[in-house]
């Protein structure tokens, strides 16, 4: 009898822990269905929100039409620029500070280019150092200035102009925290990108979402850094009022390659391939390894140097001829406005001129008209436009001339034979 009270009493606590199992159990459903927030809570990944999709899609679209807009008010008032160098092109904006100046950061070795068949603009002031240059506007006085502000962005979106291809375009950029830094190259501190979402190319020019202009990119300072627009605009606007008188030297130059560094017996500098004037002290096949103690690395360099001097200054050259290092003196000259020696023009070849038969081409650019038309290097033009034993002044002259879409015949002499070509005017 007291085995079945034994099992009795067990099967009780059995039937009553059950009983409070399922008690517990419905209370804890019905407190989901009670509380229902509570279980929203436990959610790990809650599905995404259309009102959240929706209003970043109506972000990206107000962007977009911000930049489109900015865009139309930007572009008036940028002009391209193109830098050659020995590298070749490279493009940078101009922006409109004044009515009839405008400002771009370019390399203190490049050279100002024709874009798109147009003429280069005038150089009103040209600094090497800080990679600035002060132009004149195809057309002065007919444009308006770009509204320049004193303020540092970030953060926020800007808009960055930049040029590829000789078209420019803009494209937003977001900035996070912007600080100011002390150059030595500048009177007024530069501004420091800290926290940029996308690189700025050095050139770039900056503008904030209602247009007012920010500044010039630099590669100054280690990173990125902008030249702020109110210095810029001082810059601009006590800039010489006439074109700055350019400095040359009659003689032309070529690159050092590792052949005629060999033969020279110099490790760096420009050969100098071709001297008008038979009484200067230097000679076809001389080295030029400095200007005034500064180093000459490329044709590039040797033109910014020789350009930064005063016409009718004297230059002191260290040439190396055939491995002897010596220091001579040479009066500068003043450019008559055609290409410096050595460089080329929109027509696109280094000539020179050969005494009693035409032009030479020293070097020819791909891609340019010269090169279109089928000239090579090594050709002699013999004749232009029935103009026989023309210099390179006037064969250049000649295609400046010509209006859009004329044809130019030049007569060329090679490998014993003559032949006519025709440029076409670009």
């Amino acid at each position: 009898m007291a085995n079945d009270g034994t099992a009795g009493a067990r099967r009780e606590t059995r039937l009553l822990l059950a009983t409070i199992a399922i008690s517990v159990g419905m209370l804890l459903l019905l407190a989901r269905f009670r509380f229902p927030e509570e279980a929203a809570r436990q959610t790990v990944e809650p599905a995404p929100a259309p009102l959240e999709r929706l209003a970043a899609r109506a972000t990206f679209d107000e962007l977009a039409g911000i930049m489109a807009d900015l865009e139309r008010r930007i572009l008036p008032v940028i002009t391209v620029l193109a830098g050659q160098d020995d590298a070749g092109l490279a493009y940078v904006p101009a922006v409109r500070m004044t009515p009839d100046r405008a400002v771009a950061m370019l390399p203190g070795d490049s050279r100002l280019a024709a874009v798109n068949g147009a003429t280069a603009p005038a150089i009103l002031m040209r600094d090497a150092v800080r990679e600035l240059i002060v132009v004149e506007p195809p057309v002065p006085g007919t444009g308006a200035a770009v509204p320049a502000t004193g303020g540092r962005p970030g953060p926020r979106y800007v808009a960055v102009v930049e040029v590829s291809g000789g078209t420019p375009a803009v494209r937003p950029v977001y900035v996070g925290r912007t600080d100011t830094f002390a150059d030595p190259g500048w009177s007024d501190p530069l501004l420091n990108i800290a926290a940029a979402q996308q690189s700025m190319p050095a050139g770039a020019a900056v503008f904030s979402l209602d247009g007012a202009f920010i500044g010039l990119a630099t590669g100054r300072g280690g990173g990125v850094a902008i030249v702020p627009a109110m210095t810029l605009r001082h810059v601009a606007e006590t800039a010489p009022a006439a074109p700055a008188r350019r400095a040359d030297l009659p003689f032309e130059v070529q690159p050092l390659t590792p052949d005629l560094a060999k033969a020279a017996g110099a490790r760096r500098g420009v050969m100098i391939s071709y001297v008008s004037d038979p009484k200067l002290p230097v000679l076809s096949g001389d080295v030029v390894r400095s200007i005034d103690g500064e180093a000459v690395t490329s044709v590039g360099g040797y033109q910014a140097l020789v350009q930064s001097r005063k016409p009718g200054a004297f230059v002191e050259l260290v040439v190396v001829r055939r491995g002897d290092p010596q220091t001579l003196a040479v009066t500068a000259l003043e450019a008559d406005g055609a290409q410096p020696a050595g460089a080329a023009s929109e027509f696109g070849a280094v000539l020179r001129q050969v005494s009693g038969a035409g032009a030479e081409v020293v070097r020819i650019e791909s891609g340019t008209p010269a090169f279109r038309a089928g000239i090579r290097q090594g050709d002699l033009i013999v004749a232009v436009e029935g103009e026989t034993q023309p210099d390179a002044d006037a064969v250049i002259r000649r295609y400046r001339a010509a209006g859009q879409g004329d044809m130019l015949l030049l007569t060329l002499h090679r490998d014993g034979s003559h032949r006519v070509v025709a440029v076409e005017k670009r």
